[in-house]
Formats: structure tokens, sequence, C-alpha cells
């Protein structure tokens, strides 16, 4: 892209960064202050990024350092993820038991009725990206009732989807389905994150078959207490991760940006006002001075992202650095900065039924090692992330009865509708 076009970019992404930086980093003071029971670990990182905060104010930022500090903290999410995934699946099992040993309404609307009015929400509203999400939901919720084989072969089926597509589309959707089901977990789960793995383990050795309800209250209480801290983590790891983005783009950007004094000023109070805070140890008030500049930045954030966005050209996917702008703006905090090379190769059927084989392979070692229930679970998981093959609502309605029908459980399968309603339909539908 032309060097006047580029300078434009850059300084909308300037302008853009530089504005939600300040914002964040005077945010997270303000939220520590509050609550000052944060995540060690997670504070640890931060204490990682301040004097690299402090190296870009002074005009000698370590950019290779802040580059590892990111690879560090997407690590770090990669094991917070690894637990939400594994807690889903046993919150998942607990669900459907919780009718076993809880008062509920029981269930009067048919089955029939059951199928008939989900399909119809579903295929009612017009949006066909709508559609499909509501359908993953359908299938994450229904009881399953398959053998392995036949689940592989739905599975399978499934894939036939992407044929056509890059090949690294279906090699991210089978590395996600595998960390999501448990089959590959990232290394230094337990060492990393102890409390969490022992409630994980309090849950792994639970007999889901015949499990009275004291077990089932202790484990509902450890999934209770894991989401609640892996929740407060990733939320902060998030803030974080943005303000190292952020920052990485002021770094790239500063060069070519041109920017309103009075604004650099405003944004430059800002974040030196709250890293002397920082480096000082101390918890308290921000100063009003410091306070009264965030009005300085209301509205930038907004503009900037806009005249971003549109001032691009498809000149600017052949510059390096703006390509990395790009992604570090993109939306997805975590997204790796490595810039792929060529053309990406077509996937064909041999291929993916190779691939769809091999998955399928290192699944049946995880599944086998498991209790049905937990089992099942994963096999919903797995199956509301696949891409959706209903040709028509009938086809959709038949599933949906089928599922309900086949579940002998009276309480999962009560339990399974009652989720679909709240998702769905109203809250009282099925009384």
């Amino acid at each position: 892209m032309g060097t006047h076009a580029k300078r434009k970019q850059m300084t909308w992404a300037y302008r853009y960064s530089s504005s939600r930086l300040a914002l964040n980093y005077y945010a997270f003071y303000e939220s520590l202050y509050e609550n000052p029971s944060a995540d060690p670990k997670v504070l640890a990182r931060y204490e990682a990024f301040h004097p690299l905060l402090q190296g870009f104010l002074n005009g000698t930022i370590d950019l290779e350092a802040l580059d590892s500090l990111r690879n560090q903290v997407i690590h770090d999410m990669e094991i917070l993820t690894a637990y939400v995934d594994c807690f889903q699946i046993y919150e998942y099992v607990l669900n459907r038991m919780e009718r076993r040993f809880l008062e509920a309404d029981p269930v009067t609307m048919s089955i029939d009725e059951f199928a008939s009015r989900i399909t119809g929400v579903i295929a009612g509203n017009g949006d066909t990206a709508l559609m499909n999400q509501q359908v993953q939901e359908v299938m994450g919720q229904l009881p399953i009732r398959y053998t392995r084989q036949k689940f592989y072969s739905l599975v399978m089926e499934r894939l036939t989807v992407y044929a056509g597509a890059g090949k690294k589309s279906l090699e991210d959707l089978l590395y996600m389905l595998e960390t999501s089901a448990m089959v590959k977990l990232p290394a230094g789960m337990k060492e990393e994150r102890p409390e969490l793995y022992d409630l994980l383990e309090v849950l792994r050795q639970a007999d889901y078959r015949d499990m009275e309800k004291a077990a089932f209250e202790n484990c509902q209480g450890c999934v209770t207490l894991g989401s609640s801290r892996l929740n407060n983590s990733a939320d902060d790891l998030l803030i974080l991760m943005d303000l190292i983005n952020d920052l990485y783009v002021l770094q790239l950007c500063k060069e070519e940006a041109l920017m309103d004094g009075m604004e650099e000023q405003a944004v430059r109070q800002i974040l030196s006002g709250v890293w002397d805070h920082f480096e000082a140890g101390r918890k308290e008030m921000l100063a009003d001075e410091i306070t009264e500049m965030l009005s300085k930045l209301e509205g930038i954030q907004e503009s900037a992202f806009g005249s971003f966005l549109q001032s691009g050209d498809q000149e600017q996917e052949k510059d390096p650095v703006m390509v990395k702008i790009d992604l570090l703006l993109s939306g997805s905090s975590f997204v790796s900065l490595e810039i792929e090379k060529g053309q990406e190769e077509p996937a064909d059927r041999k291929w993916i039924e190779k691939q769809g084989e091999a998955f399928c392979g290192r699944l049946d070692e995880t599944l086998k090692a498991l209790s049905k229930p937990v089992m099942r679970a994963v096999m919903a998981k797995i199956l509301s992330a696949l891409p959706n093959i209903f040709t028509n609502a009938r086809e959709l309605e038949d599933y949906i009865k089928n599922s309900l029908e086949s579940c002998t459980d009276v309480t999962e399968r009560e339990t399974s509708m009652e989720l679909l309603s709240g998702e769905l339909l109203d809250e009282d539908a099925l009384v």
C-alpha cells in the first residue's frame, strides 16, 4: 500500500489502541482496588507488563520481551480454557442428575409437541447464522444414546462438509475438538493450577452411576467453585491480553502515526499516573487529575476503529506489519501473530476421511476410559461443535424426537427438555 495510505491506517490504529490501552489500564487498577483478591498467577503476568509499558513511555520498549509475554499469556489462557472444557463436561453430567435429588415441576409437554415447537422456533427466525447456532445448542443439550461406532459415523458425516475448504480449517476444528473433549490437554495443568486440578480430580473420581446426594452436592460445589475461579482469572487475562495487544500496536505504529498533541498528553498522563500507583504498590483511589483525563478520550475508540476498517485496502494484505496490526486488532485477542505464507490447499474427501479416522481413533482411547454418563457428555460437546447437516426442518424435528424417545432415564430427558426450553422457548412452556 502507498506510504500515505499506510500512514493513515497506522494513525487510526494508534489512536484506537492508545485510547483503549489508557482506559483499560485505568479500569484494571480500579478493579484491583475494589477487589484485591485477584489471581496471583495473573497478577504475576501484570507485574511483567508494567516495566514494558514504562519502556514504551520512555521510548525504550523491548518488543521481543513483549512478544514473549504475549505467548506466555496465550499459554495461560490455553490452560484455563482446558479446565473450562473439563468442568463443562462434568457440569453436563451433573445437570442431568439434578432431578434425582431436587424437587422440580414435572414436564407435561409431549415429546412430539416439544420437538415441533423447538423446530418451529429455529426455522422461523430467518437468520441462517442464528439458526445454525441454535441447532448446535440443541445438539449440545439432547440426550445421547449412541454406540461409539454410530457416534463416529455421525462425526465423519459432518466432517464431509469441509470438502473443498482449506485444510487448515479442518485441522483447526479437529484440534479444538480434541482439546475440548479431554483428548489433548495442555502440559502443565496440574503444576500451574493445582487448586483447579484438585477440584477436577474429585469430579473425575466420582461414581456417576450410583451417586448419593452428598456426593452429588460435593461435585456440584466443585463445579461451582472451579467455574467461579476460572471466570475471574479468564476475565483478568483477557484484559491483560488487550493491554499487550494495544501496546504492541503502538510500538508498530509509533514511527508513522500522526497524533493530536492533546490526545497524546491525556493518554500518557493516564498511563503514567496509573503506572506510578502500581510501581509504588499503592491501593487507593486514583487522583482526580488522572480521572479527569478520561473524558478527553471519550468516543475516540469507536471513531478511530471505524476509520481504521474503512481505510484499509487489498495492498494492506501484502504488508507484513499491517497484517500483524490487523491480527492484533481482529477481536480475537489470543490469535497467533505468525503470518501464513502461500495459498491454503483445499481438502478433498479422501484427505478428510483420513484425518477424521485418525481423530476418531484418538478419541476412542479417551472414551473407552470414561463412564457412560461422562462419555455421553463428551459426545454431546463434540456434536454441538460440528457443522449442521440437516437439510430441512423435518429432519431436525425427527432427530429431536428420536433423541428424546431413546432416552429411558426420565430425569435426564426432562432436564434436557427443560434446558432447551429455557434457551429457545418461554420459561414456563413445559408445564
